[in-house]
């Protein structure tokens, strides 16, 4: 029998190798330049490259096409397995990491510590944190079972415990190295997510032992979506209403053991069960969590921001720091909002490098000119001007959301480090601006963290529809890569909630600088300049526009969403003056941080590209390119948009019709022509992209029939019958 995989590949219908390699080989775009600039530094761009061929190559860490076969249980085994690998990986890249800095440091360090190792910091991270986020570009159940312990009980403990109790979690029990202890973060209950201030678990204080007694009082408190909580951890922090002498003071963080560390079994009091198969992401163990009087000592409440005495004789005291207590409850979150806009970044790149390798090497009827089509050649999907407008502004986006996420990133962790110094040393003053950046930090981050896991949602799901049929076969990781991803759009904020939020933050402060002149140009100037009341004032009296059919103004492409959002603005706030009701301008609200995200990432981008040596693009034919994707990521979401821009009057009907229409199309008839060289600089390998159709050879059809084959072998002689033949043969010979 012939082996059609084995069938020359000089198919004179299709040859999408042809199509593929012809246009990689006529671009003049400078791909490593490129490459560059979406790495951030040739600095980050090496590590990252060193990175993906470790973890591409190792035999366990590797993901191939037989990954999208795996049932739950399997799942979890394997990324147990892969855990355990991880785990090794982070104690050789910390001490690279350490190797890096100036010896003399590390010995003053020891010097300080009494000869101890010194605690880790988040530079000790920096080359785990970039292998944890490619992880996630390749199995995202994996990097989320690790970031769980990392990131939220880890920062959980490091934003909200005394420097003691770091020190005694972090680094004495092991946490940080994944050793000794394995935690989880339980926060959310049946009844409440977003809403944490009402969660109803409570930590009641017993101060003739001082201990707490934790407990669910009822069944919507039961703590619900508990990663790793269904098997593997063995402690978790837990949100629970800090009850002292009768009084509430509101929801507080607790490290609570559920696992004894060396038996596995659970603590007294401790009810565990798991919540099953979810839509993706199943080799997480998310489980719910029941606590029936569990007694943990007094220590156990993390109290960086607060602090409870017991004098004896029932002289108790709690005193909390607010300037600071409810920052830092939600301290834990950041860091995952901030790696979701880094995610977005990563997750954009994967589908956005195998849709437009598939549009340019698949080909969909003739041009049928002369009424005739058998004999002629087929035309490339991405040839159709309605198929450039499907994939090409998906390319732009993944292009610009790469400045903001790096930046987002590296004021995360300047932030925080500024936050634990001023902190420790009862800086007050300190305190009080560093309160103002995390504000700002929570904005923009919340604001990211909505706009770009909804964007990126809806590129995966369009970007499927474009490969047609073979974008619905598992094999070519859409389908596992969509269910896996939206669960961003919910969890560790769900979006609208965040959305508006970060809108009614924005909207406070645009009232304080129209009204009060209040405005930090330091402090605020980068990410709300904006709201400048210089800018507001020419806004409002109509002495500033945006000219967008001027291509050599750049900064008009940024202005106009500028203007836009004060003119949503003032317009919300003439709304609230009528009827004082603000759920009413929900709607409204959440476009304000969708707004806010889209100005920020053109903000970031020209700021960037515009310096030759932040950008690292010198080429000037590169470089043409790189503006015309920021000018057509503009122009589409102006297009998107067009109603409210039509409504707040920056734009009438015949402009969107006659100016921002013909230019978008005229962007991606232009951006096309190198769409192949702009996929291939992420420069992402096979084994990461694991979706034959993507392939860098081009070679669709054998690459996808090869993988499909590989994991479902053809029937021979009848030994593929299937086991419910009889079903079917009864079926078939009935009278």
């Amino acid at each position: 029998m012939t082996k059609i995989s084995s069938i020359d590949n000089n198919n004179p219908v299709f040859n999408p190798v042809k199509f593929i390699q012809r246009e990689r080989e006529a671009s003049k775009l400078n791909i490593d330049q490129i490459n560059t600039f979406l790495e951030s530094t040739s600095e980050r761009r090496d590590l990252t490259h060193r990175l993906i061929n470790e973890i591409t190559n190792d035999r366990i860490l590797e993901t191939d096409s037989s990954y999208y076969d795996l049932n739950k249980s399997q799942q979890r085994e394997i990324t147990a397995n892969k855990i355990a690998r991880l785990a090794l990986y982070m104690e050789h890249d910390i001490k690279t990491a350490r190797n890096n800095f100036e010896n003399k440091n590390l010995i003053q360090d020891l010097q300080k510590n009494n000869g101890k190792e010194p605690l880790l910091s988040s530079s000790d991270f920096t080359i785990f944190d970039k292998r944890l986020s490619l992880i996630a570009n390749i199995d995202p159940q994996l990097s989320t079972r690790v970031g769980v312990h990392l990131g939220l009980f880890g920062n959980c403990i490091k934003g909200n415990g005394t420097d003691e109790q770091i020190t005694y979690w972090l680094q004495e029990r092991g946490a940080s190295m994944i050793r000794g202890i394995y935690g989880c973060f339980a926060m959310t209950e049946l009844g409440h997510g977003s809403n944490v201030g009402q969660l109803q678990t409570t930590a009641i204080f017993n101060e003739s032992n001082n201990t707490f007694t934790i407990n669910t009082p009822n069944l919507t408190a039961t703590k619900w979506w508990i990663g790793g909580a269904a098997h593997s951890a063995t402690h978790s922090v837990v949100y629970a209403r800090l009850i002292v002498k009768g009084k509430d003071y509101g929801v507080k963080t607790f490290v609570v053991p559920l696992r004894n560390t060396k038996t596995f079994q659970l603590e007294t009091g401790v009810v565990i069960g798991d919540i099953g198969a979810k839509m993706g992401r199943d080799g997480i163990d998310n489980g719910w969590i029941q606590f029936n009087n569990v007694i943990i000592p007094k220590e156990n409440l993390l109290c960086r921001f607060i602090q409870l005495t017991n004098q004896g004789n029932g002289d108790v005291t709690v005193k909390v720091q607010p300037q600071l207590d409810q920052i830092s409850g939600y301290s834990a979150l950041l860091s995952g909002r901030v790696n979701m806009v880094m995610d977005s970044f990563r997750f954009g790149s994967k589908f956005a490098t195998i849709a437009t390798r598939y549009a340019v090497g698949r080909q969909q009827f003739a041009s049928n000119k002369d009424g005739k089509n058998s004999n002629q050649e087929e035309v490339q999907l991405i040839n159709y001007p309605l198929h450039q407008y499907r994939i090409i502004p998906q390319l732009a986006l993944v292009y610009l959301i790469s400045p903001v996420a790096f930046k987002l990133m590296d004021t995360y962790y300047e932030t925080l480090d500024e936050l634990y110094r001023v902190s420790t040393a009862k800086d007050n003053n300190a305190l009080v601006t560093v309160s103002a950046k995390l504000k700002n930090l929570f904005i923009s981050s919340a604001s990211l963290k909505a706009t770009n896991t909804w964007f990126v949602a809806q590129l995966i799901d369009e970007l499927r529809q474009t490969c047609g049929g073979h974008g619905y076969s598992q094999y070519n990781a859409f389908g596992k890569g969509y269910n896996d991803w939206v669960v961003q759009c919910t969890w560790e904020g769900d979006n609208t909630v965040l959305s508006l939020t970060s809108a009614k933050s924005i909207l406070k402060k645009f009232g304080d600088a129209a009204q009060k002149g209040k405005f930090d140009s330091k402090l605020d100037g980068d990410e709300f300049g904006y709201l400048d009341p210089s800018f507001i004032a020419e806004v409002y009296t109509n002495q500033v526009t945006a000219d967008i059919s001027d291509d050599s103004n750049l900064e008009s492409f940024i202005q106009v969403w500028a203007i836009l959002l004060v003119k949503s603005l003032v317009h919300i706030g003439k709304a609230l003056k009528k009827n004082n009701d603000i759920d009413s301008l929900s709607k409204l609200l959440v476009q304000i941080s969708r707004f806010h995200a889209i100005y920020l990432m053109l903000k970031t981008f020209h700021e960037k590209l515009e310096n030759d040596k932040e950008s690292h693009i010198t080429d000037e034919v590169t470089k043409a390119t790189m503006w015309n994707i920021f000018r057509l990521f503009s122009v589409y979401y102006i297009d998107k948009y067009s109603g409210e821009f039509l409504q707040l009057k920056l734009f009438k009907a015949d402009d969107i019709s006659n100016v921002i229409q013909p230019k978008l199309f005229k962007l991606m008839a232009i951006i096309r022509t190198d769409c192949i060289a702009l996929a291939d600089a992420f420069e992402l390998p096979d084994n990461m992209l694991n979706a034959p159709i993507g392939f860098f050879d081009g070679d669709i059809y054998h690459n996808y029939f090869n993988e499909v084959t590989k994991n479902n072998p053809q029937e021979t002689n009848g030994a593929g019958i299937p086991p419910y033949y009889m079903a079917l043969t009864s079926m078939l010979s009935r009278e």
